[in-house]
């Protein structure tokens, strides 16, 4: 599993010939771009999708998504052309406004005990700066998971973190930190000159 994550993430780099920058707002083209890519990208699966978007832990089994207006639009562009429609002018407005103003995360975390998320915060740090989160979701209830290894049981958890985006510079190179029970601390590294 972590060879196959970084292996994507490696490839997704490796053959993008544009240089980026989040986009905090889409132009029309840009627009036009997220759907088609949603739309070419249909039959893959959803980690090479969001490749582009996507920071793997040290260890290889965690990571974080970070979700920007191109990402969830060209997501919702994807799961229409799977039931052969286009996604509705309306649509497209609804997907971009519920996104303001911020950089929202999706991290995958596992620990050892059920409530482990129970405790769980989120940090961003940006030049020298640790930003608060605007909204925490941890997820309350962890499903038990086999990671093919021989540890005792392990508990995997979708937590949702969002920072405002303000203070962020659309170029930046960010740390989303996770910091869990015992003060241990997961890092995810985004180069958001690096995606849309």
């Amino acid at each position: 599993m972590k060879i196959f994550l970084l292996w994507i993430i490696f490839l997704s780099f490796a053959f993008s010939s544009n240089v980026y920058a989040v986009y905090y707002s889409l132009s029309d083209e840009q627009t036009r771009q997220a759907i088609e890519y949603g739309e070419k990208g249909k039959d893959a699966d959803d980690v090479s999708f969001l490749a582009e978007w996507i920071s793997v832990s040290d260890d290889g089994y965690e990571w974080a998504t970070l979700n920007t207006k191109f990402s969830i639009l060209a997501y919702e562009a994807k799961q229409s052309s799977l039931t052969f429609k286009k996604l509705a002018e309306a649509q497209v407005f609804r997907v971009l406004s519920e996104v303001e103003d911020v950089l929202s995360f999706h991290v995958v975390l596992y620990g050892n005990a059920s409530y482990f998320t129970k405790d769980c915060h989120a940090v961003l740090l940006y030049k020298n700066k640790r930003i608060q989160p605007i909204n925490e979701q941890n997820d309350p209830h962890p499903k038990a998971t086999n990671l093919g290894t021989q540890t005792t049981a392990t508990y995997r958890a979708t937590c949702r973190y969002d920072f405002p985006n303000y203070c962020v510079e659309p170029d930046a190179n960010i740390v989303l930190v996770i910091i869990g029970p015992f003060n241990k601390e997961q890092k995810f590294s985004f180069n958001l000159k690096e995606m849309r």
